[in-house]
Protein backbone atom coordinates (compact mmCIF):
# COMPACT_ATOMS: atom_id res chain seq x y z
CA UNK A 1 0.00 0.00 0.00
CA UNK A 2 1.53 3.14 -0.93
CA UNK A 3 1.32 6.00 1.76
CA UNK A 4 2.55 8.73 -0.23
CA UNK A 5 0.76 11.54 -0.21
CA UNK A 6 -1.19 12.26 -3.66
CA UNK A 7 -0.89 15.77 -5.14
CA UNK A 8 -3.94 17.07 -6.38
CA UNK A 9 -3.71 17.88 -10.28
CA UNK A 10 -5.57 21.03 -11.23
CA UNK A 11 -8.49 20.37 -14.05
CA UNK A 12 -6.87 21.16 -17.61
CA UNK A 13 -9.56 23.48 -18.39
CA UNK A 14 -8.93 25.94 -15.10
CA UNK A 15 -5.21 25.83 -15.84
CA UNK A 16 -5.76 27.03 -19.53
CA UNK A 17 -8.04 29.79 -18.47
CA UNK A 18 -5.80 31.40 -16.16
CA UNK A 19 -3.09 30.97 -18.42
CA UNK A 20 -4.83 32.61 -20.99
CA UNK A 21 -6.04 36.17 -18.66
CA UNK A 22 -4.76 38.94 -19.86
CA UNK A 23 -3.13 40.94 -17.46
CA UNK A 24 -4.44 44.17 -16.74
CA UNK A 25 -3.54 47.39 -18.38
CA UNK A 26 -1.55 49.74 -16.61
CA UNK A 27 -1.73 53.51 -16.44
CA UNK A 28 -0.28 55.18 -19.06
CA UNK A 29 0.27 52.14 -21.08
CA UNK A 30 -2.56 52.80 -24.12
CA UNK A 31 -0.81 51.79 -27.33
CA UNK A 32 0.38 55.21 -29.86
CA UNK A 33 -3.14 54.81 -31.98
CA UNK A 34 -4.93 55.18 -29.34
CA UNK A 35 -2.60 58.59 -28.11
CA UNK A 36 -2.85 60.06 -31.64
CA UNK A 37 -6.56 59.33 -31.80
CA UNK A 38 -6.82 61.61 -28.89
CA UNK A 39 -4.46 64.15 -29.81
CA UNK A 40 -6.48 64.60 -33.26
CA UNK A 41 -10.12 64.48 -31.81
CA UNK A 42 -8.38 67.67 -29.71
CA UNK A 43 -6.99 69.70 -32.62
CA UNK A 44 -10.06 69.31 -34.39
CA UNK A 45 -12.18 70.90 -31.86
CA UNK A 46 -9.34 73.45 -31.11
CA UNK A 47 -8.95 73.91 -34.55
CA UNK A 48 -12.80 74.47 -35.56
CA UNK A 49 -13.16 76.59 -32.42
CA UNK A 50 -10.38 78.98 -33.81
CA UNK A 51 -11.88 78.95 -37.37
CA UNK A 52 -15.30 79.59 -36.13
CA UNK A 53 -13.72 82.54 -33.79
CA UNK A 54 -12.67 84.07 -36.63
CA UNK A 55 -15.29 83.81 -38.36
CA UNK A 56 -17.31 86.01 -35.51
CA UNK A 57 -14.56 88.67 -35.87
CA UNK A 58 -14.51 89.21 -39.42
CA UNK A 59 -18.46 89.45 -38.99
CA UNK A 60 -18.50 91.69 -36.57
CA UNK A 61 -15.60 94.04 -38.05
CA UNK A 62 -17.55 93.97 -41.54
CA UNK A 63 -21.08 94.98 -40.04
CA UNK A 64 -18.93 97.52 -37.74
CA UNK A 65 -18.09 99.39 -40.67
CA UNK A 66 -21.13 99.48 -42.76
CA UNK A 67 -23.05 100.77 -39.92
CA UNK A 68 -20.20 103.25 -39.28
CA UNK A 69 -19.49 104.07 -42.73
CA UNK A 70 -22.47 103.67 -44.70
CA UNK A 71 -25.17 104.60 -42.73
CA UNK A 72 -23.76 107.19 -41.25
CA UNK A 73 -24.42 109.04 -44.34
CA UNK A 74 -27.50 106.74 -45.78
CA UNK A 75 -29.53 107.17 -42.72
CA UNK A 76 -33.26 105.28 -43.06
CA UNK A 77 -35.61 107.28 -41.01
CA UNK A 78 -32.84 109.71 -40.22
CA UNK A 79 -31.10 107.34 -37.93
CA UNK A 80 -28.06 104.95 -37.86
CA UNK A 81 -29.43 101.26 -37.54
CA UNK A 82 -28.17 98.83 -35.54
CA UNK A 83 -26.83 96.25 -37.45
CA UNK A 84 -24.76 94.89 -34.47
CA UNK A 85 -27.65 93.66 -32.17
CA UNK A 86 -29.21 91.59 -34.46
CA UNK A 87 -25.44 90.07 -35.35
CA UNK A 88 -25.23 89.08 -31.71
CA UNK A 89 -28.43 87.28 -31.47
CA UNK A 90 -27.88 85.76 -34.56
CA UNK A 91 -24.61 83.57 -33.35
CA UNK A 92 -26.40 83.16 -30.14
CA UNK A 93 -29.05 81.41 -31.86
CA UNK A 94 -26.89 79.27 -33.70
CA UNK A 95 -23.54 78.59 -31.34
CA UNK A 96 -25.65 78.89 -28.19
CA UNK A 97 -25.39 81.52 -25.34
CA UNK A 98 -21.61 81.04 -24.34
CA UNK A 99 -20.91 82.53 -28.06
CA UNK A 100 -23.40 84.68 -27.65
CA UNK A 101 -22.25 86.56 -24.33
CA UNK A 102 -18.99 86.52 -25.63
CA UNK A 103 -19.29 87.95 -29.09
CA UNK A 104 -22.00 90.34 -27.65
CA UNK A 105 -19.55 91.68 -25.00
CA UNK A 106 -16.31 92.09 -27.60
CA UNK A 107 -18.60 94.04 -30.92
CA UNK A 108 -20.07 96.13 -28.01
CA UNK A 109 -17.01 97.26 -27.54
CA UNK A 110 -15.99 97.55 -30.89
CA UNK A 111 -18.88 99.49 -32.10
CA UNK A 112 -17.85 101.97 -29.10
CA UNK A 113 -14.64 102.37 -30.12
CA UNK A 114 -15.23 103.26 -33.66
CA UNK A 115 -17.78 105.31 -32.67
CA UNK A 116 -20.54 104.18 -34.08
CA UNK A 117 -23.26 104.33 -31.25
CA UNK A 118 -24.47 107.16 -28.75
CA UNK A 119 -25.33 104.94 -26.50
CA UNK A 120 -22.82 104.17 -24.27
CA UNK A 121 -24.59 101.08 -22.25
CA UNK A 122 -24.28 98.66 -24.98
CA UNK A 123 -22.18 95.63 -23.21
CA UNK A 124 -25.16 96.03 -20.77
CA UNK A 125 -27.15 95.19 -23.36
CA UNK A 126 -25.50 93.15 -26.03
CA UNK A 127 -23.72 90.34 -23.68
CA UNK A 128 -27.61 89.61 -21.98
CA UNK A 129 -29.14 89.44 -25.02
CA UNK A 130 -26.81 86.69 -26.90
CA UNK A 131 -26.71 84.94 -23.08
CA UNK A 132 -30.59 85.21 -23.03
CA UNK A 133 -31.43 84.43 -26.78
CA UNK A 134 -28.78 81.38 -26.78
CA UNK A 135 -30.20 79.94 -23.32
CA UNK A 136 -34.14 80.43 -25.25
CA UNK A 137 -32.81 78.71 -28.19
CA UNK A 138 -31.94 75.46 -26.25
CA UNK A 139 -34.48 74.87 -23.67
CA UNK A 140 -37.77 76.85 -25.03
CA UNK A 141 -37.96 77.75 -28.46
CA UNK A 142 -36.26 76.07 -31.85
CA UNK A 143 -34.56 77.85 -34.43
CA UNK A 144 -36.72 79.29 -37.21
CA UNK A 145 -37.22 82.86 -38.82
CA UNK A 146 -40.45 83.33 -36.79
CA UNK A 147 -37.96 83.02 -33.61
CA UNK A 148 -35.59 85.21 -34.90
CA UNK A 149 -37.43 88.17 -35.72
CA UNK A 150 -39.19 87.51 -32.00
CA UNK A 151 -36.18 87.94 -30.00
CA UNK A 152 -35.12 90.70 -32.41
CA UNK A 153 -38.02 92.49 -31.82
CA UNK A 154 -38.02 92.51 -28.15
CA UNK A 155 -33.70 93.26 -28.23
CA UNK A 156 -34.77 96.40 -30.45
CA UNK A 157 -37.32 97.57 -27.77
CA UNK A 158 -34.51 97.15 -24.99
CA UNK A 159 -32.22 99.06 -26.99
CA UNK A 160 -34.98 102.29 -27.78
CA UNK A 161 -34.57 102.30 -23.85
CA UNK A 162 -31.53 102.37 -23.23
CA UNK A 163 -31.61 104.99 -25.86
CA UNK A 164 -34.28 107.23 -24.39
CA UNK A 165 -32.71 106.86 -20.74
CA UNK A 166 -29.25 107.70 -21.83
CA UNK A 167 -30.91 110.77 -23.78
CA UNK A 168 -32.55 111.80 -20.91
CA UNK A 169 -29.63 111.47 -18.88
CA UNK A 170 -27.52 113.40 -21.44
CA UNK A 171 -28.96 115.93 -23.22
CA UNK A 172 -30.45 118.44 -20.62
CA UNK A 173 -32.62 120.54 -22.98
CA UNK A 174 -34.98 117.43 -24.73
CA UNK A 175 -38.09 116.76 -24.46
CA UNK A 176 -39.34 112.88 -23.27
CA UNK A 177 -41.95 113.23 -26.64
CA UNK A 178 -39.32 115.00 -29.13
CA UNK A 179 -36.95 112.14 -28.17
CA UNK A 180 -39.32 109.30 -28.84
CA UNK A 181 -40.45 110.93 -31.72
CA UNK A 182 -37.74 112.36 -33.52
CA UNK A 183 -34.72 109.77 -32.11
CA UNK A 184 -36.02 106.56 -30.33
CA UNK A 185 -38.94 105.57 -33.07
CA UNK A 186 -36.60 106.45 -36.03
CA UNK A 187 -33.90 104.29 -34.73
CA UNK A 188 -35.88 101.55 -33.58
CA UNK A 189 -37.65 101.27 -37.23
CA UNK A 190 -34.37 101.66 -38.81
CA UNK A 191 -33.33 98.48 -36.95
CA UNK A 192 -35.81 96.81 -37.39
CA UNK A 193 -35.83 97.11 -41.09
CA UNK A 194 -32.08 95.95 -41.78
CA UNK A 195 -32.22 93.57 -38.98
CA UNK A 196 -32.63 90.51 -41.29
CA UNK A 197 -29.01 91.18 -43.26
CA UNK A 198 -26.82 90.20 -40.18
CA UNK A 199 -28.65 87.47 -39.32
CA UNK A 200 -28.75 86.20 -42.97
CA UNK A 201 -24.77 86.30 -42.87
CA UNK A 202 -24.59 84.62 -39.96
CA UNK A 203 -26.72 81.57 -40.85
CA UNK A 204 -24.60 81.41 -44.04
CA UNK A 205 -20.99 82.19 -42.43
CA UNK A 206 -21.32 79.44 -39.67
CA UNK A 207 -23.76 76.86 -41.58
CA UNK A 208 -20.61 74.43 -42.19
CA UNK A 209 -20.03 74.16 -38.47
CA UNK A 210 -22.76 73.00 -37.67
CA UNK A 211 -23.37 69.98 -40.15
CA UNK A 212 -23.91 66.79 -38.53
CA UNK A 213 -20.72 64.79 -38.05
CA UNK A 214 -22.10 62.41 -41.04
CA UNK A 215 -22.69 65.08 -43.24
CA UNK A 216 -18.70 66.39 -42.78
CA UNK A 217 -17.94 62.49 -43.32
CA UNK A 218 -19.78 62.45 -46.39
Amino acid sequence: MNNNPRTPVRPRESADREVQQPSPREPGSESLTDRFREWRLALNMDGEAIAKGAVCALLIALFSLIQTTLFTRFRPFGAVPDLILPLVIAIAMTERERWGAVVGLIAAFVIESLGGSRLTLLPLLYMPAGYVCGLLTIYYFRDSAAVRALYTGISSLARALFTLITLVMTVADISLVTAVTDIVLPELAANLLFAAIPHLAAYLALRPFNKSRDAKVQ
